[in-house]
């Protein structure tokens, strides 16, 4: 790269910073600390280590570079690409042709010959250690050139250019030499009987050093067998982002599929990444022992690991494989090296808006100067290297909390329309968040959307909450009475803790060796039955694991489950569990003494702006809730919805038609008199 590009990034990146120095304010949101040294004057990377990535945002939003006067930093991320892509910097220069000829040679005894020539510009010199290629692009579906590239008069590159249908294959680069001059000659000759008319530019590319990875063991927060799987919970920092999953296990041989799923407040949906890990003892053992997974959001990973009738994984630890990112940025000028201070953490900071986002992206194609930039952007041979020091807590940090701007209440409400009451008493995490996961009870009683849920203080005044559906899941034991028997088939009718319940599982425990039978699971709802699975009951020989039917979630006010014995006898279920869904409610609201209020049928959906910074609040660490048995609300009064609001005018209007009736009534019988 030429001296001129590298004093533009580095200009870039060095005086981008403020005028001022950076607001006592600012370094308050951050709780640690760690000096940087770096040479001054140049373009640096700094590669942030495992620590650092714990304790960030997962964009790393709370993160400064603030230099020796005091002054904030601009700086760049490189997050690196995927561990199984490699990353070029690509420079495109697409040039209009000087001139263009086409011109069709009779052959005897052969079709004729199709010629085109192109003439075209050259672009500056490569970058040190590329050579350019011609790249040509094509609407046509299917051809074959040959391709010669002219310099001064003579051939300096001969080649193909081809696509084709079957197989499909296609070569449409060609190595050029060093070019000398100012112009070259392209002549593409073909017999397919029509002209190509391509698109022609030259592009050079280097392959940059792959992204330092690191390994960061995740904390089990469970471990649980059944049915032959393994499932597991895993605790993620909130900026340890992997990209793989490692398992690291003292089995010697075994082959396991596995899944895993993002977890925990704020989760995506669906399956995060699906694989298999194996390992085959040899001279020298051949293993895989990673899965990809897509990009978390929770705190929390779940994986389920199918064992089979193998036995679990001995010593099994999963570590999460993460790209360490690099803050790229210049420190003023200066005698030899600079120190600065990375400030980070906390999840308080919002993500700093410089104007190095401008700057040349990597993963794009660039031209001219831009291509230049980049590759002294993200090649680490052609920047300096950036040290970090020893982490210690930042003195400036102010450890208030983090969500006390959310610490006030809202509107009054009127309590009395409210049938149900369960008192809270809150004392909420450092940084001022609790949690409340509701019960069976607490669901069987609110409207199936929870738009009745309200949450109030001792003046009655509600106060915002965010709520997480299908959460946090409870395990219940359900009671199976002995059961009916119908025309070959048994039909039980385990019995609910609460209706209606929402269950996504049924696991039964029964004691017969073996049986394989059709079923059918019935749920009962507005008095109609629906089915929500049908199937095989299956045990083989000597296996021990309950049989589990899985369930859609739907809300339901009782079960039955029907099962096909033919002339076998009815099958005796010792136990029956279930597995229920449960909403977790999140307050950011002071210490104090709450009450969480529901049961009013025409209530509205809450509005509450909190969820504008939704993402934000289920970043921050929160404590539960110690909450009373749900009751009745002493101050319900069934007539108060008629009292405000469109209730008021509902009763009004009841009683001008009562009253218009009565008139009638009365002149109607005047009428009749006379």
């Amino acid at each position: 790269m030429s001296r001129r590009h590298a004093v533009i990034v580095c200009a870039a990146l060095a005086w981008g910073a403020p005028a001022v120095a950076a607001a006592p304010e600012l370094r308050a949101l951050f709780p640690l600390q760690a000096p940087i040294v770096a040479p001054s004057g140049q373009l640096v990377r700094l590669v942030l280590p495992p620590e650092v990535l714990a304790a960030c945002r997962d964009d790393l939003a709370d993160l400064r570079i603030i230099d020796h006067r005091g002054r904030e930093v601009p700086y760049r991320v490189d997050a690196g690409p995927p561990p199984d892509a490699a990353r070029e910097v690509r420079a495109t220069f697409a040039p209009a042709p000087l001139s263009a000829s086409r011109e069709e040679v009779a052959r005897e005894g052969a079709a004729n010959l199709l010629r085109e020539r192109y003439e075209l510009p050259l672009p500056d010199s490569p970058p040190a250690g590329e050579a350019w290629q011609l790249v040509m692009a094509s609407r046509r579906p299917a051809f074959v050139r040959r391709v010669a590239v002219e310099a001064g008069g003579e051939v300096i590159a001969r080649g193909s250019f081809f696509r084709l249908r079957e197989p499909r294959r296609e070569r449409l680069r060609l190595d050029l030499p060093e070019l000398v001059g100012d112009r070259v000659t392209v002549i593409l000759e073909g017999e397919e009987g029509f002209f190509l008319e391509p698109e022609l530019r030259f592009e050079s590319a280097r392959t940059l050093a792959a992204a330092e990875r690191a390994e960061v063991e995740l904390k089990e927060a469970s471990r649980s067998t059944e049915a032959g799987r393994t499932r597991l919970e895993l605790e993620r920092p909130r900026g340890v982002v992997p990209d793989l999953l490692h398992f690291a296990t003292t089995t010697a041989a075994f082959h396991r599929r596995i899944a895993a799923w993002d977890d925990g407040p704020g989760a995506m949906p669906g399956v995060l990444g699906r694989g298999e890990i194996f390992r085959l003892p040899a001279i020298a053992p051949v293993e895989e022992l990673e899965i990809a997974v897509g990009r978390p959001r929770g705190d929390r990973l779940r994986v389920e690991i199918d064992d089979g009738d193998s036995p679990p994984l001995e010593g099994l630890r999963v570590r999460a494989v993460v790209r360490r990112p690099a803050l790229i940025f210049a420190l003023p000028d200066g005698a030899g090296e600079a120190t600065a201070t990375l400030a980070f953490g906390g999840g308080r900071a919002y993500r700093p808006r410089y104007d190095l986002a401008g700057l040349p992206a990597a993963d794009r194609r660039h031209g001219g100067d831009r291509a230049e930039v980049a590759g002294r952007l993200y090649d680490p041979s052609l920047t300096g290297s950036a040290r970090l020091g020893e982490i210690a807590p930042n003195p400036h940090f102010d450890p208030a909390p983090l969500l006390a701007f959310a610490h006030r209440p809202g509107s009054v409400l009127d309590v009395r329309r409210y049938r149900y009451r369960r008192e809270l008493t809150v004392e909420p995490s450092a940084e001022g968040l609790a949690r409340l996961t509701l019960g069976l009870e607490d669901l069987a009683r609110a409207r199936a959307d929870l738009a009745d849920l309200r949450l109030v203080d001792a003046e009655g005044r509600q106060w915002a909450y965010l709520l997480e559906r299908d959460a946090a899941q409870e395990v219940r034991q359900l009671k199976v009475p002995s059961p009916e028997v119908d025309d070959g088939a048994s039909i039980y009718r385990p019995e609910l803790p609460a209706t209606p319940a929402t269950l996504s599982r049924l696991a039964l425990e029964v004691a017969a060796p073996f049986f394989d039978r059709d079923f059918e699971l019935r749920g009962r709802r507005d008095d109609e039955a629906v089915v929500l699975a049908r199937g095989r009951l299956v045990r083989r020989i000597g296996d021990p694991r309950p049989a589990s039917i899985d369930c859609p979630g739907l809300r339901i006010e009782g079960l039955e489950l029907r099962v096909a014995d033919g002339d076998d006898a009815p099958l005796a279920i010792d136990r029956a569990r279930a597995h229920f869904p449960l909403p977790v409610l999140y307050l950011p609201v002071p210490a104090g003494h709450y009450a969480l209020l529901l049961g009013d049928g025409e209530a509205r959906a809450p509005r509450y702006e909190l969820e504008r910074v939704r993402r934000l609040i289920l970043a921050v660490a929160s404590n539960e809730v110690e909450a009373s048995a749900l009751t009745d609300n002493p101050a319900y009064s069934a007539g108060a919805r008629f009292l405000a609001g469109s209730g008021r005018q509902q009763l009004l209007l009841w009683l001008a038609l009562g009253l218009a009736v009565l008139v009638l009534t009365v002149l109607t019988l005047r009428l009749a008199r006379h």
